[in-house]
């Protein structure tokens, strides 16, 4: 049985995906010369396979297909348009599907959070205006709660990040992971409201990680949606006054993460390169971010900086992947955070979602849940 799908709105939902007509046809393994016929409209998919791509592939649904022209709706790539073009181009399917599948979080939250709920929102309560990026990155730490005493006593990376997640989403700020498949990609974050969230690549290390978390908390105080990339790039291709914000974002970072006030007491008067990675261990970060530092504070050239920052960049996109495994229960948990998926089950437990409700909140299969919830009382 064919269909009469509108061949603009296919053409439409594949280009909104980040799909081209050969990436599309792969993945749906048929010949690309079949979806430009569907596009050119001198053929038309069967039902079956038009529901295949409306659900599976395109993430619409299936009825939008038979709509005169495409709908006007707000596409989340189009958020990030202060970014260059070509930055925007490079994000795969993948990461589009992540960012689209992200905004439904943040659509759950405004349905799990109390109506009569009023916390701390720091992107509220910090203003920006009028102060420099270390006085902001001081005055979130304050904020955070979060002493360097504390830090000193992180027991590794991952401690630190876990740390650092909890004292943010304490402010509403909600973190979640993904591993992503573009792996130049180390995070984003999403305005709202109410309810702005960062997004983190689970396949980075628990060090890029935070650094990632922190800088798009400096793109959430800005208020601007943001990415984060591996490589820096693209902001030269940035107008003076984004340049001018990535920039702050980063010193922001490296400031909340690494404090002058502290870092002063550990500036070697001469640096030896094994330097690095032992203050790395003490704040709990990465090698780049005490390098940046040291660059800061005029131990190291520019031209030095730059070049181990791109070798560690390198070496990292070479490093094959993660392989999956592992616990998945334990998996999805960390994805969601303990903010969240505790707010989730409470809504449940108190008889305001049934368990579909919750699983799709929890973006999981039903019949995962009780045995999430094992592990969750664990």
């Amino acid at each position: 049985m064919t269909t009469c799908a509108n061949p603009l709105i296919i053409t439409w939902a594949r280009e909104r995906n980040g799909f081209t007509v050969e990436g599309l046809a792969q993945v749906m393994k048929i010949d690309p010369d079949e979806i430009r016929m569907w596009e050119l409209g001198t053929k038309f998919p069967s039902y079956p396979v038009l529901e295949n791509l409306a659900y599976r592939y395109l993430k619409i649904p299936l009825a939008v297909f038979f709509f005169p022209e495409p709908p006007d709706i707000e596409d989340t790539i189009r958020k990030f348009r202060r970014l260059p073009d070509y930055e925007l181009e490079r994000l795969s399917p993948d990461t589009i599907k992540i960012m689209r599948s992200s905004e439904g979080f943040q659509d759950s939250l405004e349905e799990l959070m109390s109506p009569e709920y009023i916390g701390r929102q720091i992107f509220h309560d910090l203003n920006t205006e009028g102060i420099s990026a270390v006085q902001l990155a001081n005055r979130t730490r304050e904020y955070l709660g979060v002493k360097i005493e504390q830090q000193f006593s992180f027991a590794g990376t991952e401690t630190a990040f876990k740390a650092w997640r909890y004292a943010i989403e304490n402010t509403g700020v909600f973190a979640f992971k993904y591993s992503f498949k573009d792996r130049f990609v180390s995070g984003f974050c999403l305005l709202h409201r109410q309810f702005p969230i960062i997004v983190v690549n689970n396949s980075n290390s628990f060090s890029r990680q935070t650094f990632t978390l922190m800088h798009e908390l400096g793109h959430i105080l800005y208020n601007v949606h943001g990415i984060t990339d591996v490589e820096e790039q693209y902001i030269e291709y940035m107008s003076d006054q984004e340049k001018s914000l990535e920039v702050n974002c980063n010193r922001f970072a490296a400031e909340l993460l690494v404090p002058s006030e502290v870092f002063r007491n550990d500036i070697p008067s001469h640096f030896e390169p094994e330097i690095v990675p032992l203050l790395a261990d003490k704040y709990s970060v990465s090698r780049e971010v005490i390098l940046r530092r040291l660059l800061e504070h005029g131990i190291v050239s520019q031209e030095y900086y730059a070049s181990k920052a791109d070798e560690w960049n390198r070496d990292y996109l070479r490093i094959p992947p993660k392989e999956k495994g592992g616990n998945w229960f334990l998996t999805q948990l960390s994805y969601l955070g303990d903010g969240y998926t505790h707010l989730a089950f409470e809504s449940y437990y108190r008889g305001r979602l049934s368990k579909e409700q919750l699983a799709q909140h929890l973006n999981i299969n039903a019949k995962n849940i009780d045995k999430l919830e094992s592990y969750i009382v664990q």
